[in-house]
């Protein structure tokens, strides 16, 4: 497991709702990286406290008008010049995603309480969904680097991610200034690699890419799709490309595709 993994995968493990594993990987890996462990043992000692809080029953109705007035806001804003100042605000975007981390544990554990399938329970799911969303929208628009790395791999957490998260995801691996974010954002479309509009943009960023880095990431990617449609860029990146490493990538993609170099 690596160490975004980790941020990944934090909330269920904190909840105690991964499989066993998941636990046991991620476990080892907090053995042999101090940095990941000390962020688990902060968030740990929260949770903790989170937990002995004296839980009152739930007014689910008024929760989920809470919920959707927040998201109604954040949509009206989205046509404001307003938005930009405040959900670009790298202290909001922190803590909006810490606060979409803690309302999961709770929804997790109130989920252990009440029927499966009460109404209800769905709600409020569907609702978290919309908040993740918003916060994973909100941290890739961040001019910080790592915070938009961040938003990159939150965006893993949003549950069956519609067309905004997608076209987030190819804007970010056509345009962002940086290598770690656009090599993030190639692992994060593996995700939706049945979409005609995914595998289409990474074939054309094959043509595009400048980054090595990127490049083997690309051609890893339609490898894997079995894309023949790239079979084009790969043959020109065995050639044209200017890193060694890269131009042997692509010819073994094309053999790997089934076709003759």
């Amino acid at each position: 497991m690596r160490c975004e993994d980790i941020t990944e995968k934090l909330p269920d493990y904190l909840a105690g709702a991964v499989d066993e594993a998941t636990r046991t990987s991620l476990e080892q890996h907090l053995e042999g990286c101090p940095a990941c462990l000390q962020e688990v043992e902060g968030l740990a000692a929260t949770w903790s406290a989170l937990g002995n809080l004296p839980a009152p029953p739930a007014d689910s109705r008024a929760m989920r008008g809470r919920f959707m007035a927040s998201i109604e806001r954040e949509r009206f804003a989205q046509n404001t010049p307003r938005r930009a100042s405040w959900w670009s605000n790298p202290l909001v975007s922190a803590c909006a995603a810490t606060l979409v981390l803690a309302i999961g544990v709770m929804l997790g554990r109130a989920t252990e309480r009440a029927p499966a399938a009460a109404p209800e329970v769905t709600a409020l799911h569907q609702e978290l969904r919309d908040l993740r969303q918003m916060v994973t929208l909100s941290l890739m628009q961040q001019q910080s680097a790592s915070e938009r790395l961040r938003g990159v791999s939150f965006s893993s957490s949003v549950d069956g991610s519609g067309n905004e998260i997608v076209t987030a995801l190819l804007e970010t691996l056509k345009h962002d200034s940086n290598v770690n974010v656009r090599l993030a954002s190639v692992d994060a479309l593996k995700r939706f690699a049945e979409r005609d509009v995914v595998r289409r943009a990474a074939v054309d960023a094959l043509d595009t890419q400048t980054s090595p880095l990127v490049q083997m990431a690309l051609i890893d990617f339609v490898v894997e799709t079995q894309d023949r449609n790239a079979v084009a860029a790969l043959r020109k990146l065995s050639s044209d490309a200017s890193n060694e490493t890269v131009r042997s990538r692509a010819a073994w993609g094309v053999q790997h595709l089934g076709v003759q170099s």
